[in-house]
């Protein structure tokens, strides 16, 4: 098993019961992918729809780090988690 920090900001805080802040528990082996999984089983469909699209993908402006990379520069969703991992998804920012 292996533990993994995540951590989110501004809209997505939100939608995980206020808390910017979450740590997971996951199987050798997790991806990117298993945690997001298992971070919108914890909080529900709403963080779920915030994430992710209907093909569960990202949702357009979302960017997830892992340890301060974005996951595009690694193997995308199915980058690979290792116990300690910091994983940041920021969400999409507006404004004029």
């Amino acid at each position: 098993m292996i533990t993994v920090e995540i951590t989110t900001i501004m809209g997505l805080k939100a939608q995980m019961g206020g808390n910017k802040n979450q740590s997971l528990t996951l199987s050798n082996g997790a991806t990117v992918a298993d945690a997001l999984d298992q971070l919108c089983n914890i909080y529900g469909r709403v963080l779920y729809k915030r994430i992710f699209n209907d093909a569960h993908q990202l949702n357009p402006g979302i960017a997830v780090f892992v340890n301060g990379i974005v996951i595009f520069a690694l193997a995308g969703l199915g980058t690979p988690l290792q116990d300690g991992d910091a994983v940041l998804i920021f969400p999409p920012v507006g404004g004029g």
